[in-house]
């Protein structure tokens, strides 16, 4: 009775050790499916490369030098370079304000970017490639951030008039992000006829808010705008002042500026690389250097937002593919309420669109 007993003791044993042998093998299963989960879900859902052994970290794209990222993680800022998995992989390369996940690896000199999380905004110019051996019929794009919230074009004001076609130009690109533009007017008071000039932008720019400002009313103008955790993007020409602005609202001269012509009041080419600058209040700014061309093609929503008295229009004209030029029962020709000037400006800018 006693040898019975013992085995069987023996055997609750072994059937005991197996269950919790069992239990744990099942613990670190799904342990692991836990951890793959959690990695998958931090990689983001546009650009997702393997993850190499090696610590890993988020952060953000604060500028680029020949092709290598600059990015803010909780430790700095760190350059890095794209990961070979990214680059055979994927078409995709990080752009300034890009959220991307970086693995630190024993031995490299650099972390690897592994990953860019999905984009919310895009600002690129685009351009219609023509070389046959570039691919002619296709549209080459150039991002030139990512991730913001608005976007705001800065033209100066002086002794000549305020060009309105560049400024069109500019905010077919600004509006086909799809996010909140405006317009800053600086040096307001090197300006000769200000109060003209911001008539003709605020006309120019349907929808968007025109800010008239000089060195002095810059900072609080501007300051609300870049509210904690919202970010900007300054675009315009060379010399606007667009670097200023970024100065003035940080309060410390960090970003290269040089002074004014005394012929035409125009500034100088001076910023060379988009940078996204953290601000006093918890907003943050993206400075770009100054754009020579802007290339719209393909920019059909910005264009779009930008001339919306023209877009309403068309969709009373005779022809769906009107070009409001020279059709018969073109309806924004018709109307007799839109400037010739605007109107010559919105058929330029939507032939190259549609090209």
């Amino acid at each position: 009775m006693m040898r019975e007993r013992s085995a069987h003791n023996q055997d609750a044993r072994e059937q005991a050790a197996q269950r919790q042998a069992e239990q744990s093998a099942l613990e670190q299963t799904q342990h692991a499916q836990d951890g793959e989960a959690r990695g998958s879900e931090a990689l983001g859902s546009e650009a997702q490369t393997p993850l190499a052994q090696g610590r890993i970290l988020q952060g953000t794209v604060v500028s680029l030098d020949r092709g290598y990222p600059l990015v803010r993680t909780e430790r700095g800022e760190q350059r890095v370079q794209h990961s070979i998995d990214l680059i055979k992989n994927l078409p995709l390369r990080a752009a300034v304000g890009d959220r991307v996940v970086l693995c630190e690896e024993p031995g490299q000199d650099m972390p690897a970017l592994t990953s860019i999380q999905e984009r919310t905004s895009i600002l690129a110019r685009r351009e219609l490639v023509e070389s046959v051996h570039g691919g002619a019929g296709k549209i080459r794009e150039q991002i030139l951030a990512c991730n913001f919230d608005f976007v705001a074009v800065v033209q100066s004001l002086g002794k000549r008039a305020l060009d309105l076609e560049y400024l069109e130009r500019q905010l077919v690109m600004a509006n086909d992000s799809g996010v909140e533009t405006l317009v800053i007017l600086t040096k307001a008071d090197l300006g000769r006829h200000v109060r003209e000039d911001y008539a003709a932008a605020e006309a120019a720019a349907p929808g968007s808010t025109v800010l008239c400002t000089d060195t002095s009313t810059a900072k609080s103008q501007l300051a609300p705008l870049f509210a904690p955790h919202r970010l900007g993007v300054l675009v315009g020409r060379s010399g606007v002042g667009k670097s200023t602005l970024v100065n003035l609202l940080l309060g410390e001269e960090r970003q290269a500026t040089q002074s004014v012509r005394s012929r035409d009041n125009a500034g100088r080419h001076t910023t060379v690389a988009r940078c996204l600058v953290e601000l006093p209040g918890g907003g943050a700014v993206i400075d770009t250097a100054g754009m020579r061309a802007i290339g719209i093609a393909g920019d059909e929503l910005g264009l779009a937002r930008t001339f919306p008295e023209i877009s309403a229009g068309a969709a009373q004209c005779r022809y769906r593919d009107c070009t409001h030029t020279h059709e018969p029962g073109c309806a924004v020709a018709e109307a007799g309420t839109i400037s010739e000037r605007r109107l010559n400006s919105y058929r330029a800018l939507a032939a190259e669109v549609f090209d």
